[in-house]
């Protein structure tokens, strides 16, 4: 066979041989093309585009992770509703709330919390505090803005997290 191809290359005149080796490097240039420069090319335009994602959805793990390590830190909340209690009551005065604190209800698991005139960042500070220490959760809130600015009344309906069986 490559023989036959030779005895062919050598019937061919020179203007012949040029125009077939020509084609071939074309050919051969294509082949390269396509199987090895544009899959590089398209991969590394794929990843400008979804670098930015992956790199934003790792800071939001990292950032999950270092809160779930700061969760296991916090020691469990206090097992009785008395004890819960406290604790939020402890909670509202180091935050400076007493004032403006008009009802504390415990219900079962919930406690019904309601604010007259408090200051909304004073307010938002003492609530992100206090989920994270005590691991409640916030089962309903309604907010009032108040004619003042930066005044607010709440009402609000924390759950104590469940305990757990041993």
């Amino acid at each position: 066979m490559i023989e036959k191809l030779l005895q062919t290359w050598r019937a061919m005149a020179a203007r012949e041989r040029r125009g077939v080796a020509a084609a071939a490097t074309i050919v051969v240039l294509a082949i390269l093309y396509l199987g090895l420069f544009e899959p590089a090319w398209k991969g590394r335009q794929a990843l400008e585009r979804e670098l930015p994602v992956l790199r934003g959805q790792l800071a939001q793990m990292i950032g999950l992770a270092a809160e779930a390590r700061a969760l296991t830190a916090v020691p469990r909340s206090a097992e009785s509703p008395q004890a819960q209690r406290t604790a939020l009551e402890q909670s509202i005065r180091s935050a400076g709330l007493t004032p403006n604190l008009k009802s504390l209800e415990p219900n079962g698991e919930l406690f019904d919390l309601r604010f007259q005139g408090a200051s909304q960042a004073a307010w938002l500070t003492w609530l992100d505090t206090t989920l994270r220490e005590t691991r409640m959760r916030v089962v309903d809130v309604a907010i009032t803005r108040e004619p003042a600015p930066g005044i607010v009344s709440v009402r609000l309906v924390l759950e104590a997290p469940k305990r757990e069986k041993r």
